[in-house]
């Protein structure tokens, strides 16, 4: 038997009744979504930074080339050596020192001692100062200069601080007569009658020989 008599029978031919789907959670409020995957540079943006790159690089390269060109070429200056025989060339923010050979007739001057252009530089009495500016490529190159002992060459004033421009001896007031190789300080080797001497010490390298430089009226 029933155990509830009183509830009615449902309807034998009653259409089947549609019960509501049941919706998921995920269905309802949706899953989480998965965040979207980072896409690449495209083949555009790569070039364009590609581009901006060699701008920058060139631009450096450039800044580089600009400042040489105002800086002007390399001085000569910087590659001299003691021992080595010189012409001066040029002045101002332009003077060089260019290396030649020894026994050219061109060569009035002789390099003693190189270093760089500071405020306490000097040379040792007797030696010639000499400056060669190197603009945008730090400090310039000092040189202490002696007269290239060379008989034949002529001068006119050998007693200043700056090197003695070379002189044709038909109007020069001195020339050299007599060279001899060593330092002489009390006892002069040169022959009487003549106008002026120097004698030179070596600091002490090989290169740049200690010398007494005999000088005559031409």
């Amino acid at each position: 038997m029933s155990e509830n008599p009183g509830a009615p029978f449902p309807p034998q031919n009653a259409p089947h009744q549609q019960w509501p789907q049941q919706q998921w959670p995920q269905q309802q409020q949706g899953w989480p979504q998965q965040p979207p995957k980072k896409k690449g540079l495209s083949t555009k943006v790569k070039v364009l930074l590609l581009v901006a790159a060699l701008v920058v690089v060139g631009g450096g390269l450039g800044l580089i080339f600009v400042m040489k060109a105002v800086s002007g070429p390399e001085k000569q200056a910087g590659k001299l050596t003691e021992g080595d025989c010189v012409v001066l060339t040029g002045s101002g923010k332009e003077a060089d020192a260019v290396k030649t050979p020894c026994d050219s007739p061109q060569a009035p001057y002789a390099v003693s001692l190189t270093g760089k252009n500071k405020g306490d530089w000097d040379c040792k009495e007797g030696f010639y100062k000499y400056a060669v500016p190197t603009p945008l490529r730090g400090e310039g190159v000092a040189l202490c200069l002696a007269i290239n002992a060379k008989v034949g060459l002529c001068f006119d004033d050998i007693s200043g601080k700056t090197p003695p421009p070379l002189k044709d001896c038909g109007s020069a007031r001195l020339r050299i007569s007599e060279v001899f190789p060593q330092m002489s300080v009390v006892n002069s080797p040169c022959q009487e009658g003549t106008a002026e001497v120097i004698s030179y010490a070596s600091y002490g390298t090989s290169k740049f020989k200690s010398a007494t430089i005999c000088f005559v009226k031409p």
